[in-house]
């Protein structure tokens, strides 16, 4: 029986001195079923040539030329292109295992899973791990089990935002009218991957880093201000929740806002004490035009904290309790005492990982 054909789409912006390993990668892969688009947003370093060498040396690759747009509407274009079964998104300046495709379909096909994740590695002169050490199976037979992942997996980022680390089923994508969000200049993978991860009834975890990053000065990681977070998030959550407020599992959607902004807070502590981090946070978020709006979130917050904890957990449900109330009365004390919680969990996080793999239980 013939494999599922998997769509892997790469948008290319200027990254000619990395696209070649790039490709190599995904052209060289045990799974050879594979249809690769390639999206040249108008780069301006030879980099659309370079995708028309590549696709005369292997006729898998197709090319589509288009003015720059950004990287949403890149792999918007990959996917209106796209003809899969499953769809994978990888990086013009990154690289792939080459049993990425192949263990990760297997998964899919193994288990009927909606998503199939997995762990990367980040490469800056050494190659070190992030992810998961074990497999874990979700699946979600009623919305309050999927409104719990998603508020405790997906938005605090435990599951990686990243569309790159993820195998996608294009009939979701399509049933569902999923596309990137072309006005989100940050974010645009977490934004994606919760509206996705929504339409899920399960998902698989497969503990290895298939996905290599590869960093230099010109990624986003470096570029990125805190205000800039800031502001996106804010655009992000506001133009969900005008979207998707109205749905049954979205309710209450200031969960979801104070999920979010609790994983933005935590950029805001590093350096600082918790009191200057939530001043400062405070200040960058009233910048952003969009303080009524969290004003009016908070003022229902503060009357459901048995609700919040309920979907986030306890401890994460204390910092976006406490988070609220702070904005709302400008009293901190709810959330240094859910921040001293969190910092006590993590210390004792990184003691065990750093114990022999057989003392970890």
């Amino acid at each position: 029986m013939n494999s599922p054909l998997a769509s892997v789409i790469v948008p290319v912006y200027n990254v000619s001195p990395y696209l070649s390993e790039c490709a190599a990668s995904i052209c060289g892969q045990t799974y050879s079923n594979l249809e690769i688009i390639l999206v040249d947003d108008g780069s301006s370093d030879g980099g659309g040539a370079l995708c028309d060498e590549l696709a005369e040396k292997d006729p898998r690759v197709q090319v589509i030329h288009q003015e720059n747009r950004g990287v949403s509407a890149a792999r918007n274009a990959g996917l209106n292109a796209a003809s899969g079964t499953y769809v994978y998104f990888v990086d013009g300046d990154d690289w792939v295992k080459k049993t990425l495709v192949e263990e990760t379909a297997a998964v899919m096909e193994r288990g009927g899973y909606d998503c199939c994740t997995w762990g990367h590695t980040l490469e800056d002169g050494e190659s070190v791990y992030f992810g998961r050490r074990r497999e874990i199976v979700f699946r979600f037979p009623a919305e309050e089990e999927k409104r719990r992942f998603l508020c405790r997996w997906v938005v605090p980022c435990r599951l990686d935002w990243s569309v790159c680390n993820r195998v996608f089923r294009r009939e979701i994508i399509q049933r569902n009218g999923l596309r990137f969000a072309e006005e989100q200049a940050l974010f645009e993978d977490l934004d994606f991957s919760f509206r996705y991860l929504a339409c899920c009834q399960s998902l698989y975890y497969l503990p290895k880093g298939l996905y290599a990053y590869r960093q230099h000065g010109a990624s986003a990681l470096h570029i990125s201000a805190l205000q800039a977070w800031s502001a996106n998030l804010l655009r992000m959550v506001w133009r969900q929740d005008r979207e998707l407020s109205g749905q049954p599992l979205f309710q209450p959607f200031y969960v979801y806002v104070g999920t979010v902004l609790a994983v933005l807070l935590d950029n805001f502590m590093k350096g600082r004490t918790a009191e200057q981090g939530l001043t400062q946070a405070a200040a960058c978020l009233r910048a952003c035009g969009e303080w009524e709006y969290l004003l009016e979130q908070a003022g229902m917050a503060v009357e459901d904290r048995r609700g919040i904890q309920k979907i986030c957990g306890r401890r994460l449900g204390g910092q976006v309790f406490g988070f609220y109330w702070y904005l709302r009365t400008g009293d901190p004390a709810a959330y240094l005492r859910a921040n001293r919680v969190q910092v006590c969990y993590t210390a004792l996080r990184d003691l065990k990982n750093k114990l022999p793999y057989g003392w970890r239980k």
